[in-house]
C-alpha cells in the first residue's frame, strides 16, 4: 500500500511539474507574441475558393469524367493518403518506435527522442483539429458531389443529406493541407516539395470525381490554417518551434543536429 501511494503521489508531482513548466514557458515569451494573421490569410482564401466555384467547378468536374482510365486508378491508389486514418497510423507509428527506443536503448541525448515526440503530437493536433472542423462544415453545408452533377448542378445544398451531399469543403485535402503545411514549418529547406506533393495529393479529389476544385481549395486552406495556427501554439511554449524576434514560428531544428 505504502509503495503504490508513494507511486500516486511521483505522478501527481510529475503532472504538476510539467503544468508549471508550461506555465513558465509560455510567461517566458509572453512579451514576444503577436496576433495571428488572421484576416489575410482568410480573406485570400475566400478569394481562392469563390474563384474555383465560379470559374473552374463546371468545366473541370465536367473534365474528370473523361480522364485517362489509367490516371484515374492512379488517382485512386494515392488519394487514400489523405484519410485521417492513414495519417495517424503513420504518427502513432513513428511514436511507438520513438518510446521503445528511449525505453530500449540508453541513448545519451534522449532531448532528441523528445523532440521528436513533439514533432508527431504538434502534426497530429494539427490533423485531428482540422478534420473535426472540416466534416462539422461539410455535414451542415450539404454541397451534392461531381456524381449528382447532372441531376443536380454545382449550386445544389442538402445540409445532412449523407454522403453523396458532403462535398465541401474536402476533408481528404484538409487532412493534406495540415499534414504538409506542418511538413513545411517543421522543414522548410523543403517546402518547395511538400507544397508541390500537397496539391497534386489534393488534386486526386478532382481526378477520382469525388469532389470540386472549390472543395479542394477550401479544404486545402482549412487544413494549412490549422497548422499554422498550432504552430504558433507550440511556440508560445517552447515546444517544436521557437519564435523569432517578429513573434513568427520557427523549428528548433537544431535539437536534432
Amino acid at each position: 500500500m505504502t509503495g503504490s501511494r508513494g507511486a500516486m503521489i511521483d505522478r501527481t508531482r510529475q503532472k504538476q511539474s510539467f503544468w508549471t513548466a508550461l506555465k513558465r514557458r509560455y510567461a517566458a515569451r509572453r512579451k514576444l507574441h503577436r496576433q495571428v494573421p488572421w484576416r489575410g490569410f482568410a480573406l485570400s482564401a475566400l478569394n481562392v475558393v469563390a474563384i474555383a466555384f465560379f470559374v473552374f467547378d463546371r468545366p473541370l468536374g465536367q473534365a474528370a469524367e473523361i480522364l485517362s482510365p489509367p490516371l484515374v486508378k492512379i488517382a485512386g491508389d494515392l488519394t487514400d493518403i489523405g484519410k485521417l486514418a492513414f495519417i495517424l497510423g503513420a504518427i502513432a507509428m513513428l511514436a511507438a518506435v520513438v518510446y521503445l527506443v528511449r525505453r530500449l536503448f540508453k541513448v545519451r541525448r534522449k532531448f532528441r527522442l523528445v523532440y521528436l515526440m513533439q514533432m508527431a503530437a504538434y502534426v497530429a493536433l494539427s490533423v485531428v483539429s482540422a478534420s473535426i472542423v472540416v466534416h462539422a462544415l461539410k455535414f451542415s453545408i450539404g454541397r451534392a458531389r461531381p456524381p449528382l452533377y447532372n441531376e443536380e448542378g454545382i449550386f445544389s445544398f442538402h445540409p445532412f443529406g449523407g454522403w453523396m451531399h458532403e462535398s465541401f469543403p474536402s476533408g481528404h485535402s484538409a487532412h493534406i493541407g495540415a499534414l504538409f503545411m506542418a511538413l513545411v514549418l517543421l522543414f522548410p529547406r523543403f517546402r518547395l516539395f511538400f507544397i508541390g506533393l500537397g496539391l497534386w495529393l489534393a488534386a486526386t479529389r478532382v481526378i477520382i470525381g469525388v469532389h470540386y476544385p472549390s472543395d479542394v481549395a477550401a479544404g486545402l486552406a482549412l487544413g494549412c490554417w490549422f497548422a499554422f495556427a498550432t504552430s504558433i501554439v507550440f511556440a508560445r511554449f517552447g515546444l517544436v518551434f521557437t519564435l523569432d524576434r517578429q513573434g513568427w514560428p520557427t523549428p528548433r531544428l537544431s535539437r536534432l543536429i
